[in-house]
């Protein structure tokens, strides 16, 4: 062991009255706390990040086939487009996809007997959609499959506005080309995602109902919604996805025309919104270097003004300016790896207990959610922390200046 290493290792971090030093708690509380910060904003952002994009891709699919005659809003109901064989065969040719689903959008008014509300009828086969859903059911229970097809799931805000519940019937009427058509369908399910902006205006029913309403047959519906494997570049995906079916189309395998959306389009407000969060993290990260750096800096100035005859003595003794700086700056290391450590556990502690117990709640009508979400990205810790005692390595460089101005002699008459 070389004796700079053996003489940091036997330095004490005691004060005079035997206690923990100030200097060495201010610094190792500094970087403390400034990692319990630095691993609450990662695992809190990418939390809501991850809850949000859940939310979007659970009303919105991740890509989604329109007829090309249909220029309005996809829940107009204004264009048909069939889920032919080759249509499949196209899809699952790409090898993208883990799920597609047959989806048939209509307007529609919910009538009791005292008030009506506006709202858009989905009609959903078995598949993500619908788990999605039912994952968000608050009262009774839903099922796309089960033998009454006059059934529907509203949302709570829908729910409270017209005063209804689970198992009671209300009328639904719909706007077709032939005039007004009727349907008495009972509330099988409350759901309620938070997401206010959907909330408001979806319910859902199995497809088969809208399909009746319209005198469609079983493979008809508005548009075809597709789930993929990756989602890390959904644009990338639906243009492949379109290539195909342009080259079956050219090569007369595919009948009529059609376009792609993507969830990244459709939902490109609360996408943009969540991209700003990144911003936000790196803000957050950089200031928590700074302050960190500034206290463990300030703190081992002290540390060396404490004990500036040691550092006299040693450089009497033939310890060159290197040296010492070595001593001091494996010394901050320590203090540097004392307070990662408490910083981790404390802040890894207070993510788990959270993540478990929603301790912390949230305004849904502000954030969409009813409590801060976290989610602990293993791969993201280890790197924070490897980029933390990296720049705290740089930091530690600071003070060794100070080292080089000590003179041995004076040192002898520092109080």
């Amino acid at each position: 062991m070389a004796y700079e290493s053996f003489i940091a290792s036997r330095l004490r971090l005691s004060g005079k009255g035997g206690g923990t030093a100030t200097s060495i708690v201010m610094a190792v509380a500094g970087m403390s706390l400034a990692m319990v910060i630095m691993i609450s904003a990662l695992c809190i952002v990418t939390g809501f990040k991850h809850e949000i994009r859940r939310k979007v891709m659970g009303f919105d699919a991740h890509v989604s086939i329109l007829a090309a005659g249909d220029n309005a809003a996809p829940d107009s109901g204004a264009s048909v487009l069939s889920f032919s064989p080759q249509l499949r065969a196209i899809i699952d040719s790409t090898h993208m996809f883990n799920s597609s689903e047959l989806v048939m959008e209509h307007p529609a008014v919910i009538k009791t007997d005292t008030d009506f509300e506006g709202i858009v009828l989905r009609g959903l086969t078995p598949g993500p959609g619908v788990d999605f859903i039912t994952g968000s059911v608050t009262d009774g229970s839903w099922h796309v499959d089960s033998i009454d097809t006059n059934s529907m799931a509203i949302s709570r805000t829908t729910a409270d506005k017209l005063h209804l519940s689970t198992g009671d019937r209300v009328f639904m009427y719909f706007f077709t080309d032939e005039g007004v058509r009727t349907r008495r369908l009972s509330i099988a399910a409350i759901y309620d995602t938070h997401f206010s902006d959907y909330d408001n205006v979806y319910a859902f029913a199995p497809i088969s109902l809208l399909q009746g309403v319209n005198a469609l047959d079983s493979i008809q519906g508005n548009r075809i919604d597709l789930y993929l494997h990756d989602t890390s570049d959904i644009d990338a995906s639906a243009l492949k996805l379109q290539e195909a079916m342009m080259k079956e189309a050219w090569a007369g395998n595919l009948d009529g025309l059609y376009r792609i959306s993507t969830v990244t389009s459709s939902g490109m407000m609360y996408f943009n919104w969540l991209a700003l969060l990144d911003t936000n993290v790196v803000v957050i990260l950089i200031l928590m270097a700074l302050v960190s750096g500034f206290t463990l800096v300030s703190s081992l100035f002290i540390i060396i003004l404490e004990r500036v005859r040691m550092i006299g003595i040693l450089k009497a003794m033939g310890a060159s300016n290197a040296s010492v700086r070595r001593i001091f700056s494996l010394l901050g290391r320590r203090l540097v790896l004392y307070g990662m450590l408490t910083g981790n556990i404390i802040g890894l502690s207070l993510m788990f207990l959270q993540c478990r117990f929603h301790i912390i709640p949230l305004n849904p009508e502000a954030y969409y959610l009813d409590f801060v979400p976290v989610e602990i990205d293993i791969w993201q810790i280890v790197a924070l922390n490897i980029g933390v005692f990296l720049v705290a390595w740089c930091v530690l460089l600071i003070p060794g200046r100070l080292i080089a101005s000590v003179s041995p002699a004076k040192s002898m008459r520092y109080e």
